[in-house]
């Protein structure tokens, strides 16, 4: 399973629409009905396509979870203000590059969250709602680690 949608979204590519604002905050409101089961599973995840990224998880991992998940939802709250989240995630970033994640980690990420999400949400994790998370996902880590369209 591919983290981002092919072709991979842009600079230049347009923000969500309005329709892929509202299903991937309803699909975050489904997922946070269990919030720590999904953050749980997208480590599993995470940790099984990479499993050398584990050792930069030093705390304790529900403390992780509830981390993401609390970003996650700051994420959800300003979807239709992009912007706003640029300086928090390039903050964010910066301390990942601290904690020693790389350019390539990013995709493993990506893989990570969209494995997550079609384990909670199964079918109704579509192509259209893959396109939507991967467009929300890229502005994210490409804010975090300024990544080259």
């Amino acid at each position: 399973m591919n983290a981002l949608p092919k072709p991979r979204p842009s600079r230049l590519t347009p923000w969500l629409t309005d329709e892929e604002i509202a299903l991937v905050r309803a699909q975050f409101a489904h997922i946070g009905q269990d919030a720590d089961a999904f953050a749980s599973d997208f480590y599993d995840a995470l940790f099984s396509i990479a499993p050398l990224v584990r050792a930069m998880f030093r705390g304790p991992m529900p403390e992780q979870r509830a981390k993401l998940v609390r970003m996650l939802a700051l994420l959800m709250s300003q979807l239709r203000a992009p912007e706003a989240m640029a300086a928090p995630l390039a903050e964010l970033g910066e301390r990942h590059r601290g904690y020693g994640v790389l350019s390539l980690d990013y995709d493993k990420v990506g893989e990570a969250l969209m494995r997550a999400l079609h384990k909670h949400l199964g079918d109704d994790f579509n192509e259209a709602t893959r396109a939507a998370w991967g467009k929300a996902y890229f502005f994210i880590a490409s804010s975090m680690h300024k990544m080259p369209a």
